[in-house]
């Protein structure tokens, strides 16, 4: 099953699709995969409770984090965009 080049909203939905995929549940890498595109499931509520709960001295240290993590999963995007457009 193909992933939409545009992720719709649910997220949830997607991903589930990709549980599926043989090529991704039969190999230890793949599950990982799917396992770190779960966590983005998670509603917005969810997020909410857990900002709410960032205690105020670690709030500086977990944004940063954060803003890291995100840059990672960009250059993860670019790569896999790459490597499907034959560019590696």
């Amino acid at each position: 099953a193909a992933v939409p080049a545009r992720v719709p909203a649910d997220r949830t939905a997607v991903v589930e699709r990709l549980k599926a995929d043989p090529a991704l549940r039969f190999s230890e890498t793949g599950r990982n995969l799917l396992i770190l595109l779960n966590i983005h499931t998670m509603k917005s509520a969810d997020w909410d409770d857990i900002i709410s709960n960032v205690p105020p001295h670690c709030g500086d240290i977990v944004a940063r984090l954060a803003r890291d993590c995100a840059d990672v999963w960009a250059d993860f995007a670019a790569k896999v965009e790459r490597q499907v457009a034959g560019i590696v």
